[in-house]
């Protein structure tokens, strides 16, 4: 009965605490702030609409939707996902409350639960981005993009935002620096495409990112299946580092002692 009470315990703790850092993320001033990025990117995207000729169904779901809308814009959602990230584990040991936040459970599952936090919020905004997009383009152009390639647009940059938050979220477990957990990913992301060109390009998410786009793009809209080793390593990259370095990151943070400045 005592281990049952302790069980029923913690699930609520844990409940509470989940529901207490998603209220903080989407009642917090970045979430708000990352919404109007959104809506700004969201009308830039509508004004190049503009300047084009209305599309067919083939050009609207291939060179305006996926090559355009999702492989054109993605800085300022990278920049939403460093926004995002930065401060969900160093925002603590700035204000000084980590100590406190630490000794009531297990560092695991608060990261566990912030992590969760994060995919949600990240989610949510994805979902907000892609779908107003979707309805302002069918306001302009009658035409709706085809549920398939929405969905496969959506997860695209989904994940593709997963890889630089889960790399801010590192950061800023292991700095424990705000200013250097937005120092660091956006610095990377602007020498980020430079990588390959200093023949680094085993070090730039970048290239494996359109690698994968390639290989979808070519999947999708010419039914061409391009598996190769270096495709194949790619795509493993691109679905699978983030959760590596969450991975890492739970680790090396539980290994730190956080009483140090």
């Amino acid at each position: 009965m005592k281990k049952e009470n302790k069980t029923q315990s913690s699930l609520f703790y844990e409940r509470h605490l989940f529901i207490f850092y998603l209220k903080k993320r989407f009642l917090s001033v970045k979430f708000i702030f990352c919404i109007i990025l959104l809506l700004i990117l969201i009308f830039q995207i509508l004004i190049d609409l503009d300047s084009r000729n209305l599309p067919n169904q083939r050009t609207l779901d291939e060179d305006i939707f996926w090559n355009s809308f999702i492989g054109g814009y993605s800085g300022v959602l990278l920049l939403i996902s460093v926004i995002m990230a930065a401060d969900i584990v160093s925002g603590e040991f700035s204000n000084r409350s980590a100590m406190i936040v630490y000794a009531t459970e297990s560092r695991y599952k608060i990261l566990t639960v912030k992590s969760l936090c994060l995919i949600i919020s990240l989610f949510i905004l994805m979902l907000f981005y892609v779908t107003t997009l979707l309805i302002m383009i069918f306001i302009k152009t009658d035409l709706l993009v085809s549920i398939h390639i929405y969905i496969m647009g959506f997860l695209f940059i989904f994940i593709e935002l997963m890889l630089y938050s889960s790399l801010t979220f590192m950061i800023s477990a292991l700095t424990r620096s705000i200013s250097l957990s937005f120092i660091f990913p956006f610095f990377y992301i602007l020498i980020d495409p430079l990588l390959e060109g200093f023949e680094l390009g085993l070090l730039s998410l970048n290239s494996y990112t359109l690698r994968t786009s390639d290989f979808f793009l070519n999947l999708i809209f010419h039914d061409k299946i391009a598996l190769n080793v270096v495709n194949i390593f790619c795509l493993i990259i691109f679905f699978g580092v983030s959760i590596m370095i969450m991975l890492i990151t739970f680790y090396s943070f539980n290994k730190l002692d956080i009483r140090i400045d």
